[in-house]
């Protein structure tokens, strides 16, 4: 019977003490050494037992250890039981001090610091109090600006927080070389009305010392990201009504505006604009992307004091603010109101409704990180959206088409979709069937809805004419407005969704009749629009050849760049059908196939590529370099005389 996971691990922690041990007690080089601990690092739990073999190895030669110390440094202490102790409390205690005080001698920063960091252990109370007494001893113990950089970078713990006598004390010897570590180590605030016991404050002390030194980089840095909810509010209001000229008082806002602002920050916004009037309005225009309704979904409720500043903008005429503000700030609910409030006005002054209807058009807030982002974008519901349509066709199919992007969590616009289909609007119908083609309805909590939808669409599309390309270019255009990472897995979704199945299996014959409409596909942003292009293009059809080698400067590219393995080898053959059609397309190819064997994926598969070559290179001979001709080996003479 196999082992059980725990009954490994007790196995492999046994034999990793062993191994270590009878390692660093053979007599051997400290190149050997190396090259013996390196290959143990390659197996499981070498790091548990830093405590053992890494104070042998910085006795033996820190420097040449010392890479190998670090890539694989792991504090924790596991034993040969399988049971994890604190090592500073055990057999290689005193090793592990000699060590770190080597470290600290030598002052090798990273080392100290993670071992430092070990012997700390948890940041508890306790601990980050050791922690700031040994902070402020080891800074002013340092002599020189130099040595107190040093002092502080061994002791530069993530997650770590000063308290404001700490940082007094680190200020008043050498405020330069501490201020970056201060501001690296400020107490973490959740949010302006953080609750926590001991509360957040604000370091008046600090603050005002940096401020008589003429450091407002510090002191208002200290301020944005300590100052709780009420003192922010008083600070603002206070300079609001004082005579400061208005780009002043905007600089001095600015300058206080906390990093986490409160969630009732429009309440502020309010009082501030009844104050000064459109002095503020840059600084709320920049603020206003951080007021946020409270909930979520459907249970989503409008910010204490945004409906009043809704209200403010409309009255004084600041379409700017108003706008920002429904389109940053508002629920779905608010946002369809302001719509239908606008709509209600267009029959006495069409053209103010229609500027102020188009303010409030646009993504929302914004969250962004690196290779990620989201935005928020209010919908419309259907019945706003048969209204706009309805008042102005321009605004629905214009601005306001980014609100109408169908969701599988939304609605599916039927009755905007009946409306289109009357009023014969193709583009936003068209626009609205490429959102409803990544929609699998039977995972929708509006499944119903979604299946009428999806049977309307999907029945105009195949009433629509097959002669002269009229098919092919509405149905290659809704495919190119699909957004790129739409669709995740094709299959099940055309088990479902009707519309799908009639554009990715059921006209590949269609999009060959309308060359425009291949290469709108081969552009399209989605991958699975892109490889029905190379599943049509790759038929062994002269018409499918011909279209392939019209769009060779699209599929060229196809081979250099990075592809799952199925839709490479689709791209293959539509790269074959192009190259076959005639020799002057081939000649463009072949050093593109060439460039492709050099490619590190070590998942591209060559052996597709070097079957795709071939047939170009035996197809075009003229092609072939010196190396590529075949040649035939006869048999000798006197073998033929035999």
């Amino acid at each position: 019977m196999s082992e059980s996971w725990r009954q490994r691990f007790l196995r492999e922690a046994r034999e990793m003490d062993g191994a270590i041990r009878s390692t660093l007690a053979r007599r051997q080089s400290d190149a050997e050494l190396r090259a013996a601990m390196e290959t143990l690092a390659r197996r499981p739990h070498f790091g548990g037992f830093t405590w053992l073999w890494g104070p042998a190895l910085h006795v033996k030669d820190r420097v040449r250890f010392r890479p190998l110390i670090l890539s694989a440094f792991m504090p924790g202490g596991l034993t040969a039981k399988g049971t994890v102790v604190d090592p500073w409390k055990g057999e290689n205690a005193a090793a592990l001090a000699t060590w770190l005080e080597d470290a600290d001698r030598v002052d090798d920063v990273e080392v100290f610091r993670r071992l430092y960091a070990w012997r700390l252990g948890a940041l508890t109370p306790k601990a980050t109090g050791q922690w700031r007494e040994d902070v402020v001893q080891r800074f002013q113990a340092a002599s020189t600006r130099a040595a107190r950089h040093t002092a502080l970078a061994k002791v530069d713990l993530p997650g770590a927080a000063l308290d404001e006598a700490t940082a007094l004390a680190l200020d008043g010897v050498d405020a330069e070389a501490a201020r970056d570590f201060i501001l690296r180590h400020l107490p973490f605030r959740w949010n302006l009305q953080d609750h926590r016991e001991p509360p957040v404050t604000l370091w008046t002390t600090l603050h005002a010392r940096a401020l008589a030194r003429g450091d407002a980089d510090l002191a208002w840095t200290l301020y944005r990201r300590l100052v709780d909810a009420r003192t922010w509010k008083q600070d603002a209001l206070a300079l609001a009504r004082s005579t400061l000229p208005a780009d002043v008082l905007v600089r001095e806002l600015e300058a206080r505006h906390p990093g986490m602002g409160p969630s009732d920050a429009a309440a502020l916004f309010v009082e501030l604009v009844d104050i000064r009037g459109r002095d503020v309005v840059p600084y709320l225009l920049r603020h206003l992307r951080a007021v946020f309704p409270v909930g979520w979904g459907s249970k989503a409720q409008d910010t204490k004091g945004l409906k009043d500043l809704l209200k403010l903008a409309r009255v004084r005429g600041w379409d700017d603010v108003w706008g920002t503000a429904v389109r940053t700030c508002a629920t779905a609910e608010t946002f369809n109101a302001e719509v239908q409030r606008w709509l209600a006005e267009a029959d006495s002054d069409e053209a103010t409704a229609r500027r102020w209807l188009r303010r409030m058009t646009g993504a929302g807030a914004e969250w962004n990180l690196p290779g990620f982002g989201v935005t928020r974008v209010l919908p419309l519901t259907d019945e706003v959206a048969v209204a706009l349509h309805a008042r102005f066709p321009d605004l629905a199919r214009g601005p306001f088409r980014l609100h109408l992007s169908a969701s599988q969590w939304g609605t599916a616009y039927p009755r905007l979709i009946d409306r289109l289909l009357q009023t014969r609007d193709e583009p936003l119908l068209d626009f609205l069937a490429s959102r409803a083609l990544t929609v699998a309805p039977n995972a929708s909590p509006t499944a119903k809805e979604w299946e009428k939808a999806l049977d309307t669409l999907a029945s105009h599309f195949e009433s629509l004419p097959r002669e002269g390309g009229v098919f092919a270019r509405r149905a290659a255009g809704a495919l190119s407005a699909v957004p790129a990472y739409a669709v995740g897995n094709l299959a099940p979704l055309l088990s479902t969704n009707r519309l799908a199945r009639l554009f990715f299996v059921r006209s590949d014959d269609h999009y060959l009749e309308e060359p425009g409409a291949v290469r709108d596909l081969l552009e399209a942003p989605e991958i699975h629009v892109q490889a029905l292009a190379f599943r049509v293009l790759g038929r062994d059809t002269p018409r499918a050849r011909e279209l392939a080698a019209a769009n060779v400067d699209l599929l060229q590219a196809t081979l250099l760049r990075p592809l799952h393995r199925r839709t490479r080898l689709a791209a293959f053959r539509a790269v074959a059908s192009a190259a076959l059609h005639d020799e002057d397309t081939a000649r463009r190819l072949v050093p593109r196939l060439r460039d492709a064997f050099v490619l590190p994926d070590t998942r591209y598969p060559k052996d597709a590529l070097v079957e795709l070559l071939a047939r170009v290179l035996g197809r075009w001979p003229a092609l072939r370099a010196a190396s590529e001709q075949p040649r035939v080996f006869t048999a000798s003479r006197e073998a033929a005389r035999a």
